[in-house]
């Protein structure tokens, strides 16, 4: 998707000058918004039924969630934005920018991915322990705080469910967003804990290579082709730790049961 709003429209949308845009997703665009008692980012969501209350109600769930790996949310409310009138999400602005571009410059230490692991782990305890999945894992969706692999930050919570996004079996038949979902979610089946898992998995072995574990950079692939792409496991390469290298091993696997838990994941790392 384009960006659809102008600085100009923001700003006076949310009463401040100092807006900055950040990027477009899935459900919207996100803009910085800096006040002098509060640096937010603010998810503008495109569809115009995405009623803010509802949202509001919603986001009580994500309050419980306390986590340095989890981003703060604050706030759901309206924002007429020129002649739209729009729902909009207030999260705690994370300085750093996303995997996603950190994987596009270089590669992370040993310690560094350890940590990356060990970090998204940490958050998705924290929102597994509410009661509370994510189901769109992905580099774009993890902050690095300070640019650090070491500090990474879980973004967009369970956007997927307070939105009421269609099946995935509704995605056009084009890679998009599914590169980083499970098999079972992929299949048109209901997401569940170990669906985040692998999700890590796929992030993990990105951020460790460089590259997708089922996919290359511009390649055309029917989504029925790359489900069955994910029943067969990559290839770890030699400069993964072992114990990562496990983790990634385990998180890949087609066989749900076989990805196990986060706990069980959590002390795994803490082993080696």
């Amino acid at each position: 998707m384009e960006q659809q709003f102008s600085a100009e429209e923001i700003a006076q949308a949310v009463d401040s000058p100092l807006v900055s845009y950040l990027g477009t997703g899935s459900f919207g665009e996100t803009w910085r918004v800096q006040r002098a008692d509060r640096d937010a980012a603010y998810k503008i969501i495109y569809r115009d039924d995405a009623g803010s209350e509802r949202l509001r109600r919603e986001i009580q769930s994500y309050r419980r969630v306390a986590s340095v790996n989890v981003v703060r949310l604050d706030d759901a409310l309206p924002l007429q934005i020129g002649s739209r009138r729009c729902a909009a999400l207030v999260f705690e602005y994370i300085d750093g920018g996303d995997l996603a571009r950190a994987i596009g410059e270089s590669r992370p230490s040993r310690d560094q991915l350890s940590n990356l692991a060990s970090g998204l782990l940490s958050g998705l305890s924290a929102l597994h322990g509410a009661e509370l999945l994510h189901r769109d894992l992905k580099p774009a969706n993890i902050a690095l705080r300070g640019g650090d692999y070491s500090h990474p930050v879980i973004l967009d919570l369970g956007l997927a469910k307070l939105l009421d996004v269609e099946s995935i079996t509704r995605y056009p038949q084009s890679i998009g967003t599914p590169l980083y979902m499970a098999p079972e979610q992929l299949e048109g089946n209901r997401a569940m804990r170990a669906s985040d898992l692998w999700a890590v998995g796929a992030v993990l072995y990105e951020a460790a290579t460089g590259f997708h574990p089922f996919w290359s950079a511009g390649e055309s692939v029917t989504l029925e082709d790359f489900v069955e792409r994910l029943k067969t496991q990559p290839e770890i390469p030699e400069q993964i730790a072992p114990g990562i290298a496990n983790l990634i091993t385990r998180f890949l696997s087609h066989a749900i049961h076989r990805r196990g838990t986060v706990e069980k994941a959590i002390t795994r790392i803490k082993g080696d």
